[in-house]
């Protein structure tokens, strides 16, 4: 069903899923960018049978908003979003219910919200599941437009001049300057006034989602003593977030925590893709 939560005047919309029988896992999933809250949905064969889902649309996507009074790119925190996220899964839950174990579960951009998340709270969850996750390497056109003053200023100047732009990016790619899916990429991203928008609100919206190494190292070895497993996949043909991106991130000594791959892009919701995260992950606890 749909759900909405208001916490510090932030308005989130969702789906909750629930199980047949007693619940026995609570899974937060967070989607990627552009995406419906519907599709975390796919990813349920990961979990057992007795597990729900509160598939949280991200703010600026799926009717989800910052507080009225202020600027759509008001900086969310991630402890203001925990807060809100523990009270919507406890309006949620039966009342008198034990508690009930937590997982988050990021694809893409909400993969790089859930390990902030984390860095934030890690006390507060038993598993980590990050799928072509966003977040381990920081995209130097990122960095230039939202923490540069002359980067937000080019960013406003091209969406002025958004036909311009759109030229000089199939140019490049006539020029071979720019592979083919960073071409179709910047396109998408560029493609009219609403998109521009959605990429640069949710951009400052979630600026202060950005996990670091050190951070999460620290996090991720807190968990351990906990019995926390953290599950990390990435598309061997993802060109979007490869898998290369992670090299830095993998350390061995942390037997916990599962760095994966499985033959697939960025896109990983369909069922067969499913199934091989699925094993994969069942290999990997052993």
């Amino acid at each position: 069903m749909k759900t909405v939560w208001q916490h510090d005047q932030w308005t989130w919309n969702g789906w909750w899923h629930v199980p047949d029988g007693p619940i026995e896992e609570v899974v937060i999933a967070f989607h990627g960018f552009g995406r419906g809250v519907e599709e975390m949905l796919a990813f349920l064969p990961l979990f057992n049978a007795q597990t729900a889902m509160l598939s949280v649309g991200l703010c600026h996507h799926n009717g989800s908003t910052p507080p009225p009074d202020g600027a759509q790119t008001s900086p969310l925190s991630p402890k203001v979003f925990q807060q809100a996220l523990a009270a919507w899964t406890a309006e949620l839950l039966p009342n008198g219910h034990p508690r009930i174990p937590q997982t988050m579960l990021g694809y893409s951009l909400g993969g790089r919200i859930a390990m902030a998340l984390f860095e934030n709270a890690p006390e507060r969850w038993v598993r980590l599941v990050l799928l072509a996750p966003d977040g381990f390497k920081k995209n130097p056109m990122y960095q230039f437009a939202v923490e540069t003053a002359f980067g937000r200023w080019t960013w406003r100047w091209c969406d002025r001049h958004a036909d311009f732009v759109q030229s000089v990016i199939r140019a490049c790619r006539r020029w071979r300057i720019l592979p083919e899916h960073l071409a179709h990429f910047a396109l998408h991203h560029t493609q009219d006034e609403t998109m521009r928008k959605l990429v640069s609100n949710t951009w400052f919206t979630h600026q202060h989602f950005w996990p670091s190494r050190k951070k999460s190292s620290l996090a991720w070895q807190q968990a351990e003593g906990r019995g926390v497993v953290v599950d990390i996949v990435f598309g061997l043909r993802d060109a979007i977030i490869p898998w290369s991106w992670s090299k830095a991130w993998r350390t061995p000594s942390m037997g916990h925590v599962h760095f994966l791959t499985v033959d697939a892009g960025h896109v990983m919701r369909h069922p067969e893709t499913v199934d091989d995260i699925k094993e994969a992950i069942l290999v990997a606890h052993g």
